[in-house]
């Protein structure tokens, strides 16, 4: 969106691929519940002046945290040591 506002002139198809990175980042973010409002606006504002450097830049952020909130809640708990089962030894 810079580089438009710079030149003053955009093709019809980079409207519609900066039209679909937007709608893309929408519905990513509206899977985010944790997240606050401001964080969500100011990731959709990234995206709409940088364009697809900035919607790469985003899929990798929401990835990296997505993995980590799956490490979160698969973290190993401390179980008994030694052997299982009721049977004899």
């Amino acid at each position: 969106m810079l580089l438009f506002a710079l030149t003053q002139s955009a093709p019809p198809i980079m409207l519609l691929v900066l039209a679909v990175a937007l709608y893309l980042v929408v519905m990513d973010l509206r899977q985010e519940e944790d997240l606050e409002f401001t964080a969500k606006v100011w990731w959709f504002l990234f995206v709409l002046l940088t364009h697809v450097p900035g919607y790469l830049v985003f899929r990798v952020w929401i990835a990296v945290r997505r993995h980590r909130r799956q490490g979160e809640i698969h973290t190993p708990s401390a179980g008994p040591r030694g052997r299982r089962g009721g049977g004899p030894a």
